[in-house]
């Protein structure tokens, strides 16, 4: 039977009818909202469904492009069907049904027309045939190049998803012709899964990627994505920063529960957090960034309500607790009750950032509560240090060389044989951080057209030879890689050595004697003593 096309016909056909669905169409001006029946809805142009689909093609490739728009047509689809059910309840469940037609007419986004709609809900028997008209998927492509595949996917999807949520059962349809291949209008027929087969293809993809996966998981294609989509935002220094991580970050990725991710400062936790983000399915924001002596009562109570009544799915939050080591010790059981209780209730995921290696215990410094430790400690990742990386210092500093030439506005140089030597056979105790300020200081003081040398990657490392004193460290330790280094060289020289401690602590003192003396541990009568006897400046 054909549906009519007079206008008056249109809005008074079926129940709820157009005309009764448009009477409970409500714009807001005041608060900007648009209502239908109390569910508000959005206008846009039809561009933005061009340009998403066309991203996401680019992004993701045809194949998963069309699967992610059928997918969300499918929701919207069961989500417009729970609509109609639940605000027109009296209503003959047949006529509810076949409203869906009249939805979709409606909002834009095609005109339909029923061949034929045979449907018994007690026996879940269904057989229908639709053609539809002016489909705003199929227009993009047939004003600018035919396709040699149906275009309509999340109208496909949509149609399946409504129709599934009044028989409970999957209902497949097909598009056997479409407007984007050069036909008059698209032509779809629906069958229940049952029907069409178990080994039919589009059976096959609705079940296996289509249909919603188990709340709070993640699908192994949709981790796939995911994967993808992490690995799209790792930048070369990335990648090889986080080598010897990814394949752990990789494997705890779909896990929902805390991670911990240890090591000293500067070796890329912060980095290893953000694609553990990233690779976990949350690529759409940015990890919630907390400071350890910034968390309290406040923030625990937040971990332990967020998502309460579902647990955690995909693109859920991250907090990433910076310097965990020092929560204040009165808040970490909380935190680890919060912890715990987040879990249950759907909760963002915690990963931790901890200043020291786990070996050490829950209870060794610096402190973690037994609570907290054992909270945040089943999944951990350890970051290694630059001096446990032989053989990769050298590329890391290569790749970190151009982005803060980048950052100072100058063209890169490029290391000369010995330079990148005198950078591998470094053992950077203060790891990226310490690399970052020599490479930028060694940028800063460099001739144009000349490849940077030994000599300069050697003053350097004597201006900044750490970071911060490890608790418990005394100065002999710290200086024991630097000594070992020059003696294995074989021109190591004390007097040379000393006149450059002077000269650099002079540099970095900005001239003043005074000043440097402090820096070295001398007075200044001492330190003007011995830049006189070394041949430099008795004054300065």
């Amino acid at each position: 039977m054909k549906a009519p096309l007079e206008p008056s016909k249109l809005l008074d056909r079926g129940k709820p009818t157009v005309r009764e669905l448009l009477s409970s169409l409500v714009f807001n001006p005041v608060d900007g909202t648009i209502r239908l029946n109390g569910d508000r809805i959005v206008m846009q142009r039809a561009a933005v469904g061009v340009e998403l689909r066309r991203e996401l093609t680019r992004l993701l490739g045809p194949q998963e492009a069309r699967v992610f728009l059928m997918r969300l047509g499918f929701l919207s689809g069961q989500a417009d069907a729970r609509f109609v059910r639940t605000n027109w309840p009296n209503v003959d469940i047949g006529d509810a049904f076949t409203a869906g037609t009249r939805l979709h007419t409606f909002s834009g986004v095609v005109r339909v027309e029923t061949v034929y709609n045979d449907f018994d809900f007690r026996k879940k028997r269904f057989s229908a045939e639709f053609l539809w008209h002016d489909s705003v998927e199929a227009a993009e492509f047939r004003r600018r190049h035919r396709t040699t595949e149906p275009a309509c996917w999340t109208q496909l999807g949509y149609a399946c998803g409504y129709a599934s949520e009044f028989f409970d059962t999957l209902i497949i349809y097909k598009e056997v012709e479409c407007a984007a291949q050069g036909h008059r209008h698209c032509k779809v027929v629906g069958k229940p899964a049952d029907v069409w087969g178990p080994g039919d293809p589009e059976v096959i993809l609705f079940r296996e990627r289509i249909m919603a996966p188990q709340e709070g998981s993640l699908s192994e294609p949709l981790r796939r994505v995911a994967a993808r989509t992490a690995e799209s935002a790792l930048s070369e220094l990335d990648r090889l920063v986080l080598a010897p991580v990814r394949a752990e970050l990789d494997r705890l990725a779909p896990m929902a529960l805390p991670v911990m991710i240890t090591g000293s400062p500067g070796t890329g936790r912060s980095r290893a957090a953000r694609y553990l983000h990233r690779a976990s399915g949350g690529s759409g924001t940015e990890p919630r960034h907390v400071f350890g002596n910034r968390v309290d009562l406040d923030l625990c109570a937040e971990i332990a309500r967020r998502g309460k009544g579902g647990r955690r799915g995909p693109g859920s939050e991250t907090v990433l607790i910076d310097a965990a080591e020092q929560i204040p010790s009165d808040v970490q059981p909380h935190l680890a009750r919060a912890i715990e209780d987040g879990m249950v209730v759907g909760g963002p995921r915690i990963v931790a950032l901890v200043g020291y290696d786990p070996s050490s215990g829950p209870l060794g410094p610096p402190p973690l509560s037994s609570e907290l430790w054992y909270a945040l400690s089943a999944l951990a990742v350890r970051m290694p240090t630059l001096g446990e990386r032989e053989g990769q210092r050298l590329a890391i500093a290569r790749t970190l060389l151009p982005v803060l030439a980048a950052r100072m506005g100058i063209e890169p140089p490029r290391l000369d044989g010995p330079a990148g030597k005198a950078i591998e056979r470094a053992t950077w105790p203060g790891n990226l951080r310490q690399m970052r300020t020599v490479l930028s200081a060694v940028l800063a003081a460099h001739r144009d057209g000349q490849a940077v040398s030994r000599a300069e990657i050697e003053a350097q490392l004597l201006r900044f030879p750490f970071t911060a004193m490890a608790a418990g460290d005394d100065p002999q330790s710290r200086l024991r890689p630097l000594v070992d280094q020059l003696l294995a060289e074989g021109d190591f020289s004390l007097s040379e050595l000393e006149r450059s401690a002077y000269k650099a602590a002079v540099d970095r003192a900005r001239g003043n004697l005074s000043a440097a003396a402090r820096l070295l541990g001398l007075t200044r009568a001492q330190l003007a003593y011995r830049l006189g006897a070394g041949g430099g400046p008795a004054a300065v």
